[in-house]
């Protein structure tokens, strides 16, 4: 089958790889739709860390796809469902998973980053993942390109969530990405009457402006402290949402918070970039709370789904590149040079 694989020399390349064998309880997805986002942008570059040089593995954790053999489960998918497949396989045994905090397992697998992932013609779904719930049927009639942005619509759902995010708040999004524009899409659908967004690209400004953000900042032209501040009546924000990885975003978005505000880093930053130097001063004056939050659970997942189904017209502007997998080259030098927002391979 064809597959865009990471290579042990540390570049990605397309090249026929052997079909997935599968063991008791897998099931086989034909991939239908694989999403690329910023964690497979940083893979490409070499800068994840559970892709280190000699490493040879499939990215691809956003996907869609036709189930092509079942496990034989009785209560498990059956061959032809069209299904979305949440990719994080928790423990189910560890502290975190215990707590409900599956996104933190100490021994947490995942499509695309510890297993074989979506950016190929066919993928194994672990039983780990079958039995967990993380394969998702869909009807038949469901736009396979807009349920693959479940993925992501997930993890800013968590972060939205770590900060209590409410329909009286200010809240600016510094990054306007593909996950700022979700945040966005999502507080404007929980009522929020003011959403600040920060984006150097004027095209992204653009875009935010179309999906109904009510105020966008270029950060390079302008103090956007003193400017959040003055479009929140001098308070600041009630909630700021870090989405870009830059380093001196995350210590600027303590400046823009109000007093009693809360923070989430969604971001991550580079592996030897993630040192940030912040005024701690600001959290303890201002009792702000600074939270930050990674991946997503299968829970997640399911209700993002429910999110997407119930409004697919307001989701589908994301998704504005398709390409087959055979350019999945220029699909990802797409995805990197700012100009796309959600990039999806049809393997």
């Amino acid at each position: 089958m064809l597959a865009y694989a990471f290579q042990p020399g540390g570049a990605m390349d397309l090249a026929r790889h052997e079909e997935p064998r599968l063991r008791a309880g897998d099931v086989l997805v034909d991939v239908i739709s694989a999403g690329v986002c910023g964690t497979d942008l940083k893979i490409a570059r070499g800068e994840h860390r559970r892709f280190p040089p000699g490493t040879h593995r499939i990215p691809g954790h956003e996907l869609v796809g036709r189930v092509a053999t079942a496990g034989g489960t009785p209560t498990g998918p059956a061959v032809g469902d069209l299904v979305a497949v949440a990719p994080n396989m928790a423990c189910d045994t560890c502290g975190p998973c215990r707590r409900g905090r599956g996104n933190l397992c100490a021994s947490y697998e995942a499509l695309g980053l510890t297993v074989n992932g979506a950016f190929a013609q066919r993928v194994r779904i672990p039983a780990r993942a079958v039995a967990q719930g993380n394969v998702v049927p869909l009807a038949a009639d469901v736009d396979p390109d807009l349920a693959v942005l479940m993925e992501p619509v997930a993890a800013v759902l968590r972060g939205l969530d770590a900060v209590a995010l409410d329909k009286g708040d200010t809240l600016v999004v510094a990054g306007a990405g593909p996950t700022g524009l979700i945040a966005l899409l999502l507080a404007k659908r929980r009522g929020v009457e003011r959403v600040i967004v920060s984006q150097p690209s004027a095209h992204r400004r653009h875009l935010a402006g179309e999906l109904g953000a009510d105020h966008t900042l270029d950060p390079t032209a302008c103090d956007v402290v003193a400017e959040v501040r003055r479009l929140s009546g001098g308070e600041g924000a009630d909630v700021v949402m870090v989405t870009t990885p830059v380093g001196h975003v995350f210590a600027q978005s303590l400046e823009m918070a109000a007093v009693g505000g809360r923070v989430n880093f969604f971001a991550g930053l580079p592996p030897r970039a993630g040192r940030v130097e912040l005024d701690a001063n600001l959290v303890h004056y201002r009792e702000l709370t600074v939270t930050g939050t990674t991946a997503n659970t299968t829970e997640d997942c399911r209700r993002a789904l429910d999110l997407l189904l119930a409004d697919p017209a307001v989701f589908a502007p994301l998704v504005t590149h398709r390409y087959p997998l055979r350019d999945a080259e220029r699909a990802f030098a797409d995805a990197a040079g700012g100009g796309a927002l959600k990039v999806v391979l049809h393997p």
